[in-house]
């Protein structure tokens, strides 16, 4: 799986992936990554390939099969978001998605109306490296990993609380502590693997005294490159 990367449309990120859970992200962005510029052909996967793309565990065809179902249940309830205030569209990227459980393969398309979001991309776009994104546990750390690619180039990201808690699926019930707790404690521990001097700064409301947006700063790590040893004496 090294150097396997996926590629999308930033606006990909601003769909909130509710109930996903960690292995279900890894396969729905392992599909992103295979299907990319493909168009909107039909691509066959053999179970075996998706399992290894995605860092998948169980050995179980049976339980493989039903996590595909359940991943493509999910996308089909996700909610396109526009830029356009007030205006909402059903969002299903992939369609024609046949799971044989019997010769354990899958066969997707791509919705040809959204075709562009995985195909098109010129500018604008997110990428990451695939196998770090298997490597990241919570699903809160995960989303967060992404956005944190999306914006690499200024290692700056500010966002209203009520978008953060949109975008990462947060529960309507959790307080600020639990969001300390639950959503930005794993993600300060899980991607200071892959970004530097990571900072989470809390904003309070100018009136109130309550958190009215969060802001990280960060800078992504650089692989180390080979020496080149030198030449002559």
């Amino acid at each position: 799986m090294a150097n396997i990367k996926v590629k999308y449309k930033n606006e990909l990120n601003l769909i909130p992936m509710r109930n996903f859970d960690s292995v279900e992200m890894n396969l729905f962005f392992s599909i992103c990554a295979k299907m990319k510029d493909k168009g909107i052909s039909k691509v066959r996967f053999t179970f075996e390939d998706l399992k290894e793309l995605s860092a998948y565990k169980p050995t179980s065809v049976k339980r493989f099969a039903d996590d595909l179902e359940a991943v493509y249940s999910k996308m089909i309830q996700l909610t396109y978001r526009t830029e356009e205030p007030g205006i909402r569209e059903k969002f299903v990227l992939f369609t024609g998605y046949r799971i044989d459980e019997n010769n354990q393969t899958v066969d997707i398309s791509v919705n040809p109306e959204l075709d562009y979001i995985i195909n098109e991309l010129s500018t604008e776009f997110t990428k990451f490296e695939l196998q770090e994104f298997t490597g990241i546990r919570s699903s809160y750390a995960k989303t967060m990993y992404r956005l944190l690619k999306q914006y690499r180039s200024t290692g700056f990201y500010k966002v209203k609380i009520e978008d953060f808690r949109e975008i990462l699926a947060i529960p309507d019930s959790y307080q600020m502590s639990d969001i300390d707790k639950q959503v930005l404690k794993p993600i300060k521990n899980e991607l200071s693997i892959y970004f530097d001097d990571m900072k989470v700064i809390k904003h309070k409301a100018r009136k109130r005294n309550r958190i009215a947006a969060i802001e990280f700063r960060f800078k992504e790590k650089k692989l180390n490159k080979p020496k080149v040893p030198l030449s002559g004496f």
